[in-house]
């Protein structure tokens, strides 16, 4: 099973009219109903039990939170959680893809039902991940959606005027869903009432032979928060086998083909895309 997916071409959003031509260009490519009655007002928990502690249960719903930190630091490893925790919930999630970086048979092997994520693919286009998330928060009908900004750089984030975060802010209190902005740097501002910053805190290596990893840990701080003081931390470890990532998909039905395995480092059990 694949997950909805939408690629768009920049011709799309060159010149839209307003939310209803964006959303009118982006047809599903499966039946995916959009109900508002199924997104809740809930915190989206990242099933990582000393970060959830950190966020009081989860990233906050009706509101902007950012997610921060540089390669090998995790941050795919906790947005592949956030979307397991709410689709496992029976809640649509939307993964807003910068740079195509989304693995979908990783998310599988971490949990995340793929039949209820809506994958949009902006070929590396940051212009136009911003409308795409507007319209998705204003649908109301997505438990989740998380824009992975991906290694963009500075210069590149730069760009992106103030008043988009504006217009994502009322969209994501109107629709009452989470909204996770995810990148190597704070994009939001103020605007944003959560952000948790990620750094790599120390790499394992197994016994045995060279370039064996046996697992890898990441420190992970409080940047922003609107109900605590700032400067909290925990630490977040990984094993070869993950075991905090939550119950495996579920087994095949007989007659009903397997879902391939996720991609796999040499001398580990761990997916590649889990710890970036």
């Amino acid at each position: 099973m694949h997950p909805a997916s939408i690629e768009i071409a920049p011709a799309t959003l060159r010149r839209p009219s307003g939310p209803a031509e964006l959303a009118a260009a982006a047809v599903l490519p499966s039946p995916v109903r959009l109900d508002p009655r199924r997104a809740r007002a809930r915190p989206a928990a990242t099933g990582l039990s000393p970060l959830d502690t950190l966020l009081e249960g989860g990233f906050p719903a009706g509101a902007i939170s950012e997610l921060v930190g540089p390669r090998s630091s995790g941050r795919m490893r906790v947005l592949l959680g956030v979307l397991a925790t709410v689709t496992r919930q029976g809640a649509l999630a939307a993964l807003v893809d910068v740079a195509d970086g989304f693995d979908p048979a990783s998310a599988a092997a971490l949990g995340v039902s793929l039949e209820r994520v809506l994958w949009v693919r902006c070929g590396g286009r940051l212009g136009t991940a911003w409308p795409a998330a507007d319209v998705l928060a204003r649908a109301g009908s997505f438990g989740a959606i998380v824009v992975d900004q991906g290694d963009l750089p500075p210069v590149a984030l730069a760009r992106t005027p103030a008043a988009t975060f504006v217009r994502l802010q009322r969209a994501v209190e109107r629709g009452a869903g989470v909204l996770l902005l995810a990148g190597r740097q704070r994009v939001a501002g103020s605007l944003a009432t959560v952000a948790v910053a990620l750094g790599p805190a120390g790499i394992r290596w197994a016994a045995g032979g060279p370039g064996l990893l046996a697992g890898w840990s990441a420190e992970v701080r409080l940047l922003r928060s609107r109900t605590r003081a700032p400067g909290a931390s925990v630490r977040l470890a990984w094993g070869p086998l993950d075991a905090a990532a939550g119950p495996p998909p579920p087994r095949s039905r007989p007659g009903e083909a397997r879902r391939p395995a996720a991609p796999r480092a040499p001398g580990t059990g761990t997916p590649r895309t889990a710890g970036r």
